[in-house]
């Protein structure tokens, strides 16, 4: 006979959360999934089922769906910060130099910038192994 449970929202969220992730891992898109996505999964689930007490469901998935753009947002700007604190610590750009500078192309008067000319290094040297860049 089946009995009824009780859960508390928070019960509930882990239970999601658990179940989400074993999904995830048997289907074979743990770790790149894991990193980024699920961090924006965990907070539009916490905005889903903890956050804005009293507030309609419509209001709570509305919520859930903005937090998980912002999350994207706020993932990207924290890798793009990190890749930038990794080229400063083995010294491949200097850390006073202009975004102009690092760009290059229209922002630095149409010359090379030090990640332009990265770039282009990087091309040039699968094309010459005989391979096609993207």
């Amino acid at each position: 006979m089946n009995k009824p449970i009780q859960l508390t929202e928070q019960d509930l969220h882990m239970l999601v959360e658990d179940a989400v992730r074993a999904y995830l891992t048997e289907n074979g898109m743990d770790e790149g999934w894991f990193g980024d996505k699920w961090n924006q999964t965990k907070t539009a689930a916490n905005t889903m089922f903890q956050g804005n007490k009293g507030t309609g469901l419509k209001q709570k998935f509305n919520n859930a769906r903005q937090n998980w753009n912002t999350q994207g947002q706020l993932n990207g700007l924290n890798n793009l910060r990190q890749q930038l604190e990794q080229f400063i610590d083995t010294g491949q750009l200097n850390p006073q130099m202009t975004i102009a500078q690092l760009i290059g192309g229209k922002y630095n008067g149409n010359k090379f910038g030090r990640m332009s000319g990265m770039i282009g290094n990087r091309q040039s040297q699968i094309s010459k192994r005989g391979g096609q860049y993207n």
